[in-house]
């Protein structure tokens, strides 16, 4: 993943794709978010400025969050015959990745200043958010992406426990009035995953010691838990 500018001379003036040493103690050039190393390993260093979240053709990598609106369809396999669904991946929030068209994966981009983990890579990569080993290389998952698909055994269980708890608590809002809380935005509220062998008697006295989370469900009723599945990749086509 050396590029033809890694052996420039440094004339001093410190543009941004000259080969340098001091930061990382290792000969490394500069292109915004990446790093690219002499010995042909690759780091992305954060995504989190938007101005960085795009396409590099020089790498055939593209820089995204999973709420881009330019961010590919993932697949859960290889062969790219079972789509993810943008709420599997946006649940808590966006997601950020790394898209090898090359290799046709994406992997999660780790957002903060150290990851401490990446110290059996390297010194010098301690800093990745993102991390090739060489060329012709698949990423190496420093972190893994979050896929939480909905869990029908769940609603299956639940369900009928869970249109008597919001009726109830629903009951129990009315009476204690709508004033001062027409400001509150409303959102469903989440249904434990410890219920399952809770009463709906139980569940009921644990949400009634909270006047906004009975406004949720009174007004917004509950959005189901999903399953958590954490992977070190998905799977994108070919870049169009």
């Amino acid at each position: 993943m050396i590029s033809k500018d890694f052996f420039k001379e440094d004339t001093g003036n410190y543009p941004e794709k000259v080969r340098r040493w001091d930061e990382y103690k290792a000969f490394h050039m500069n292109n915004g978010m990446f790093v690219e190393f002499e010995s042909g390993e690759l780091m992305v260093r954060g995504t989190s400025d938007p101005d960085y979240r795009k396409y590099y053709p020089e790498y055939d990598i593209q820089l995204v969050t999973t709420t881009d609106s330019d961010c590919p369809t993932l697949y859960l396999d290889k062969e790219c015959t079972q789509p993810v669904k943008k709420a599997w991946v946006t649940q808590h929030g966006q997601q950020h990745l790394a898209i090898d068209y090359e290799r046709k994966v994406a992997v999660a981009v780790f957002e903060g200043y150290r990851h401490t983990d990446n110290t059996m890579l390297g010194n010098h990569v301690m800093r990745a958010s993102a991390y090739w080993a060489g060329q012709k290389r698949l990423p190496v998952p420093l972190v893994k992406i979050k896929v939480q698909t909905p869990d029908p055994e769940y609603k299956k269980q639940m369900s009928k426990v869970l249109t008597e708890v919001r009726a109830a608590v629903t009951a129990v809002h009315r009476m204690k009035g709508d004033e001062g809380k027409s400001w509150w935005g409303a959102e469903a509220h989440t249904a434990g995953t410890s219920w399952y062998d809770s009463s709906a008697s139980d569940i009921i006295a644990e949400l009634s010691q909270d006047d906004k989370v009975m406004y949720n469900v009174a007004t917004k009723g509950f959005e189901y838990p999903r399953k958590l599945n954490e992977v070190e990749f998905l799977y994108v086509k070919e870049r169009n």
